[in-house]
């Protein structure tokens, strides 16, 4: 059984909220980082969220860009996904997720884009 923790972004605020049911996981898999989807898919009807995110069991981060949904190491300067330098120019090989989502992934970040006015809010949902 596939499950997901998703943190939902509104503005200043954020939530979480875990889903293991088998349909609502099996509409997340294979979509990818910046990918739009409906509220409806994951239960929180009236909303329209996108997939800025995520990261696998292990806690490596999913990191745009990277094809598919394996785990590969890379090269990461000064704007690298999961590595922030001490001095400039450093460079260092860290080990990341691709920008799909598949069944290893754990943690899936959304943000909000729009909310229909007849939808309730995310505390009435959760």
């Amino acid at each position: 059984m596939v499950r997901f923790q998703l943190n939902i972004a509104d503005g200043k605020q954020s939530y979480k909220k875990e889903i293991d049911a088998d349909a609502m996981t099996r509409q997340l898999i294979g979509k990818s980082l910046g990918d739009e989807l409906e509220g409806e898919v994951i239960g929180f009807d009236g909303y329209h969220f996108r997939i800025t995110g995520g990261s696998d069991h292990a806690g490596f981060p999913m990191a745009p860009g990277i094809e598919g949904a394996m785990p590969k190491r890379i090269l990461i300067g000064h704007r690298g996904v999961g590595y922030k330098p001490t001095r400039a120019g450093k460079r260092r090989r860290k080990r990341v997720r691709g920008a799909m989502i598949s069944e290893d992934i754990y943690q899936i970040n959304l943000k909000i884009l729009k909310r229909e006015n007849k939808a309730k809010s995310i505390e009435e949902l959760l």
